[in-house]
């Protein structure tokens, strides 16, 4: 019997299998830390979830308030521009406020690094 790679992860055991899509490296101007955004489609859904390596955290600025399904969406452009935005946009907002960029504004995502460890083995 031939397997699909969905129907190999059928098992009731099996717990939130997803596919791995894309990856997008890129960094916010005047901060040398490169982020990285991966796409995955979990596998019975025609959803996609957008996993961040950092987020951007400045403690003089209100963050806005994320959209509901800010992680995920039905195509790769809708989901990056999502994330993308919100990161741009409390960028921004502090620049506007006369703040200087500063790389402690991004904290790694500890979830994040945990997968980056698992991939390398």
């Amino acid at each position: 019997m031939s397997w699909s790679r969905e129907e190999a992860l059928t098992d009731p055991a099996v717990r939130e299998a997803m596919m791995f899509t894309s990856e997008f490296r890129f960094r916010l101007r005047d901060i040398p830390t490169e982020i990285i955004l991966r796409l995955y489609r979990p596998l019975h859904s025609g959803r996609l979830i957008v996993r961040r390596s950092h987020d951007l955290s400045i403690p003089q600025v209100a963050a806005p308030a994320p959209a509901a399904d800010a992680d995920e969406s039905d195509s790769e452009g809708d989901a990056l521009h999502l994330v993308v935005d919100e990161m741009v946009s409390l960028y921004n907002a502090a620049r506007a406020q006369g703040l200087t960029p500063d790389a402690s504004w991004l904290t790694p995502n500890k979830d994040f690094a945990t997968c980056e460890l698992l991939n390398r083995g």
